[in-house]
């Protein structure tokens, strides 16, 4: 099987029973014995019950869900990192060129310039608005850089994740270095010039980082991992529970990766 299609209840729940070669029968069973067993968590459940369920072959590919909210006129086929769409000319950098604001690479990292002057993000007392941690972060000056590109595995309940709320007015970057440089109005122009998407990729599953505490490396560890986070949503939704919708498996490319054009999927307008 190429990949388990995440985007509802019924094709998640159709791919899982395929690729374990499971019945619906077989299926519900294994959610009575999860809700009966009291004594084990869900996910442990799931975990003991895949570490029993051999598996043959891993996935091939795996969905990506991209929440952005794009500048109208940008090319949906395309999705670079952080540090191209500063660096380079693009959407992103051009919205930005019009407040005075522009990148520079400066060895292993990415400064601000500010109508010319560079803005010096070692110094904490400086400013007093904006998350400077997290701009440090996204522009290279820890030592992993955060260039990536990043997504959601699962379709299903996207809309109570945390992420689609967040992104849904501006993009982060471009908030915090409004607050960071106090620029009135900066944010609301990105608004109102811009569309919301939830854009699907097909990703071969060797490119994708499972960005979590423990991330598996080999394409069965990461098939085995995504099983079991797509058993225990199931589960959820077979009786019932409070679902939280940020218990979504985050994806994520390496920083310098691009997404390629051949595995857009489509751009659905939110």
């Amino acid at each position: 099987m190429k990949y388990i299609d995440t985007r509802t209840h019924y094709s998640l729940m159709r791919g899982v029973i395929d690729f374990l070669n499971l019945t619906v029968d077989e299926m519900n069973h294994i959610f009575e014995s999860m809700y009966y067993d009291s004594e084990r968590e869900p996910r442990n459940w799931a975990n003991s019950f895949l570490t029993k369920h051999p598996i043959d072959k891993p996935l091939e590919y795996i969905q990506m869900f991209h929440l952005s909210r794009r500048l109208v006129g940008t090319d949906l086929w395309v999705n670079d990192n952080l540090e191209q769409l500063l660096l380079k000319e693009s959407p992103l950098s051009t919205f930005l060129k019009k407040y005075g604001i522009t990148f520079k690479k400066k060895e292993d990292h990415i400064d601000i310039l500010y109508k010319g002057e560079m803005q010096p993000l070692d110094d904490e007392f400086r400013y007093s608005g904006g998350n400077m941690y997290y701009l440090r972060s996204r522009l290279g000056y820890n030592t992993n850089q955060d260039y990536c590109v990043n997504g959601l595995a699962f379709r299903h309940h996207l809309e109570e994740n945390y992420y689609y709320r967040a992104l849904s007015l501006c993009p982060e970057f471009v908030q915090n270095i409004e607050a960071l440089l106090d620029i009135n109005g900066m944010s609301s122009d990105y608004y109102r010039n811009s569309k919301y998407y939830c854009i699907e990729y097909l990703v071969p599953l060797s490119e994708v980082i499972f960005d979590a505490n423990y991330s598996p490396e080999s394409d069965r560890d990461k098939t085995v991992e995504f099983l079991s986070q797509a058993i225990v949503r199931l589960y959820d939704d077979w009786w019932g529970s409070s679902f939280s919708g940020d218990q979504n498996l985050r994806l994520r490319l390496s920083d310098y990766a691009t997404i390629k054009k051949e595995w857009f999927v489509c751009a659905e307008e939110l």
